[in-house]
């Protein structure tokens, strides 16, 4: 009787432990399948301190903490993050916020949810020992102009915002190479704030920047977007995205030189310690400027710069916003607040 006893229990514990591993196995499981969720990033550019905040939320585990697995992608000229977006060859993407109206006004269905540069870091160099000072003085010279990008929008819109008429300029079409303006083959170069700073004053060339916010134009930097329909569907991993994007800014911020390291590392060459360091510093005002929160923006920016792409006659009508931009994931995580 006591050896029948006994192999009941035996039997008995075995059972119970079969189950409590099942269990575990199921619950192990599923957290393995909610950190696997896999979603991809497509940039603007190429890797560059200016994606920071993804770049970083990458090498910390953010992304991972939050449920998911993102593949951060370089974007160029053969890489449009809207397009490959609205195919659904990405899941998220990186552009201009004037990009992303004008891809809007075309009926492609993208909903932009978060930002980079809160303000545009679009600038424009001339040398320090010329007489340019101001959009007036454009007149006349030899002004770089990438057509289709953010710098020629905001190039016009700052023209416009002075009353100066693109017929009187001597337009160049450049792309991306700085050399005619190193070279003096240009009057004025269309570039960021951080990036060619960086090697002018490695060139030890004294320069000047026309800044478009102190002559008129408030523009909306990079914005982060996705389809309308994953947006609906996938809520949870769009807010995961939006959390984890706004702590690697944080993180970037807070943790300076750990932050130089890792976005260091996913090009060694270009991307050196110096470079990076230097585009983090200059870009910051940019990216958070005074009073925002990162990746926050507002309302009445978006309204703006719709009415500028109006005024520019790029828009034949505002976007219809409500239908273009949600701040809900923003909401969620920072909170409402009074005035947006």
């Amino acid at each position: 009787m006591k050896n029948i006893t006994r192999c009941l229990l035996v039997v008995v514990w075995i059972v119970a432990a079969i189950l409590l591993l099942n269990a575990c196995r199921k619950n192990g499981g599923s957290e393995q399948e909610k950190a696997s969720i896999p979603v991809s990033l497509r940039l603007k550019w190429i890797y560059d301190p200016g994606f920071a905040g993804e770049m970083v939320a990458a090498r910390v585990g953010f992304f991972q903490q939050n449920g998911l697995t993102v593949d951060l992608k370089p974007g160029g000229f053969e890489a449009d993050p809207i397009k490959l977006v609205a195919s659904g060859s990405d899941t998220f993407g990186v552009t201009g916020a004037d990009s992303f109206l004008l891809a809007r006004s075309k009926g492609i269905p993208i909903v932009a949810f978060a930002a980079g540069y809160l303000e545009t870091p679009v600038v424009f160099y001339v040398r320090a020992d010329s007489s340019i000072n101001t959009p007036l003085d454009f007149v006349g010279k030899k002004v770089g102009v990438q057509a289709g990008q953010d710098t020629e929008t905001v190039y016009a819109a700052m023209l416009k915002a002075n009353n100066v008429s693109r017929s009187r300029i001597k337009e160049i079409p450049v792309k991306y190479d700085f050399t005619p303006f190193l070279t003096g083959q240009l009057d004025v170069w269309p570039g960021y704030a951080a990036t060619q700073s960086y090697i002018l004053d490695r060139e030890k060339i004294n320069y000047r920047m026309i800044k478009p916010s102190e002559f008129g134009v408030s523009y909306l930097g990079t914005v982060y977007f996705a389809r309308a329909d994953y947006i609906a569907e996938h809520p949870k991993e769009v807010q995961s995205f939006v959390d984890s994007l706004i702590q690697g800014w944080e993180f970037t911020y807070s943790n300076r030189e750990k932050a130089i390291s890792m976005i260091s590392s996913f090009d060694t060459k270009a991307l050196t310690p110096e470079l990076v360091g230097y585009n983090l510093d200059r870009q910051k005002p940019f990216i958070l400027p005074s009073g925002a929160k990162y990746c926050d923006f507002s309302l009445k920016s978006w309204q703006q710069l719709n009415q500028t792409l109006v005024e520019l006659k790029l828009l034949d009508a505002p976007v219809d916003l409500k239908a273009a931009v949600t701040d809900r994931f923003l909401v969620q995580h920072y909170g409402a607040r009074a005035t947006r």
